[in-house]
């Protein structure tokens, strides 16, 4: 192609024809410019194409890494409303007859000796995309929704869940290993009959024990719809790009 031109130039040029060659010249100057500017155009697309593949890329990363924490809070909720449910089954039981219940003894024992609560609110894949041009490139709406659910909504949840293990270690320390607790190797009548002697202590710990966990699966009520709301508008943004 390039020797094509060269061969109108000089054809020009030895016809004595320097008008037109001028005018030639001007014409494959444009057209050279036109060229480049075509192929920086389609540089500009294919770059904007590999940016908009990243971009989907991290949010399915995202939308990803939510739904397995909704599934986690999900179970965890479900947990938390059966330690709540049975605590209430003993405390009503005691009230009731001024003994200890039986049924949910060594679950309700477990559980207050459970001093290994724990969830990981640092994620990854939160430090990646709030690090990333991605970050500027999402609609306000998304970022301030992002921003409250990983440092606000799982920050509370780390905060309660904290709290939980402090309360359970004490309640080792100071209850379980005192009475002779801490392992639930004995018959269920023996049990009964080690926490019948300090019935109040024991009443008074599923209380506090329990309000911990309200506290904790109320955390869930509100995170879990949120999450889904999220998850929502990203599939909805995602979409419509």
């Amino acid at each position: 192609m390039i020797k094509f031109f060269r061969n109108i130039r000089q054809n020009l040029l030895s016809e004595g024809k320097t008008g037109k060659y001028f005018k030639y010249a001007i014409g494959e100057i444009i057209l050279v410019v036109i060229g480049i500017l075509i192929a920086l155009q389609i540089n500009n697309w294919n770059e904007k194409r590999k940016e908009n593949i990243v971009e989907v890329e991290l949010i399915d990363v995202l939308i990803t890494d939510l739904k397995s924490k909704k599934t986690e809070f999900l179970s965890d909720l479900a947990i938390g409303k059966l330690i709540i449910k049975n605590s209430d089954i003993s405390i009503n039981h005691w009230e009731n007859t001024s003994e200890i219940d039986t049924l949910n003894l060594k679950f309700l024992l477990k559980f207050l000796g459970e001093d290994e609560w724990f969830f990981e609110v640092n994620s990854p894949i939160y430090s990646t995309i709030s690090g990333s041009g991605l970050w500027k490139q999402l609609p306000d709406s998304l970022n301030k929704q992002i921003d409250e659910i990983y440092r606000g909504q799982f920050g509370r949840i780390k905060s309660a869940f904290v709290k939980q293990s402090e309360y359970a270690l004490n309640t080792k320390l100071t209850f379980l290993t005192t009475n002779r607790l801490l392992t639930l190797d004995k018959s269920t009548s023996e049990i009964q009959q080690i926490v019948s002697e300090k019935d109040e202590e024991f009443i008074k710990q599923i209380e506090l024990f329990k309000s911990g966990v309200i506290r904790l699966t109320s955390n869930f009520k509100t995170t879990i719809p949120a999450i889904e709301k999220l998850i929502e508008n990203l599939e909805y943004y995602k979409k419509n790009k």
